[in-house]
């Protein structure tokens, strides 16, 4: 996953995602993902909604991109705690999912954080 800064709005599940693609082509290095950070927190990533495991419960970042569906439904049933997460988090959390309707909550044990 490569952390990267961004400057746009997708507050609505649009069909023309310009946007993510122009991401993905600015790497000559093709990463699996993004770590979208706005105003200096984690927000998601291109394809999923964000969640981490700090050894006690599941946070995912309170301003998302895009307020996901799966998402909500896991915050209603107290599966999330909404907070704010920083770059400098990253580092103390043992697990991450990948939150979407196709994915549903994808856990990844293992993962690298390029920033």
């Amino acid at each position: 996953f490569k952390v990267t800064n961004i400057n746009f709005n997708y507050a609505h599940k649009y069909k023309n995602r310009k946007s993510f693609s122009i991401l993905h082509s600015q790497f000559s290095i093709k990463y699996d993902e993004f770590i979208l950070i706005k105003n200096n927190l984690i927000t998601d990533t291109t394809i999923s909604n964000l969640a981490f495991f700090d050894t006690k419960e599941w946070l995912t970042p309170k301003y998302p991109l895009l307020k996901g569906t799966k998402r909500s439904e896991l915050i209603e049933k107290g599966v999330l705690k909404e907070v704010n997460i920083h770059t400098s988090d990253l580092k103390y959390f043992e697990k991450m999912a990948m939150i979407n309707a196709i994915l549903g909550f994808y856990v990844i044990e293992e993962f690298d954080i390029i920033r």
